[in-house]
């Protein structure tokens, strides 16, 4: 009976000091593989025709099919200007985690709002009408996503 006790606390000792001989290198790596970066996604918003496509040519094609129709919404109205125009506005757009558009902001120069003064209302409705798209991704996740739409406006006259 004596012999059981030493063998008992021998066991009981083995059984819990199996953290001192873990491997470190182990531990280190899954504290690197926490560490998330918020400022990118692993899948951008996509239209059904870009779903497609990998990464940067999916996030191109994303890119030109908003500005293409941004542009057929605004060649829809004719606009006449005292002078030559040849202006960028810059769209701010919020895509949420449902995939619809919001927009947050639109910037341009004075002289274009004295300009064309029906422009701003004319790029909210035409975000507007965007139809939804499929949201961006971060580890299997819909996320929100902010995206800078350049729009060149250019008039003769």
């Amino acid at each position: 009976m004596r012999f059981l006790y030493p063998v008992f606390f021998f066991l009981l000792f083995i059984c819990t000091s199996c953290d001192y001989f873990a491997n470190k290198s182990k531990i280190e790596n899954q504290a690197i593989d926490t560490i998330i970066d918020f400022t990118r996604v692993d899948v951008s918003p996509s239209f059904d025709n870009c779903k497609n496509l990998l990464d940067e040519a999916k996030t191109n094609c994303f890119r030109n099919e908003i500005q293409k129709r941004i542009a057929e919404s605004l060649k829809q109205h004719h606009f006449t200007t005292e002078n030559i125009l040849n202006e960028v506005v810059l769209i701010d757009v919020l895509i949420n985690n449902k995939g619809e558009f919001i927009l947050l902001n639109i910037s341009s120069t004075e002289n274009l709002k004295s300009e064309l003064p029906k422009l701003d209302s004319l790029l909210q409705k035409s975000i507007k009408d965007l139809p939804e798209v499929s949201p961006a991704i971060k580890r299997g996740i819909p996320v929100t996503t902010q995206y800078q739409l350049p729009v060149r406006i250019l008039t003769n006259n």
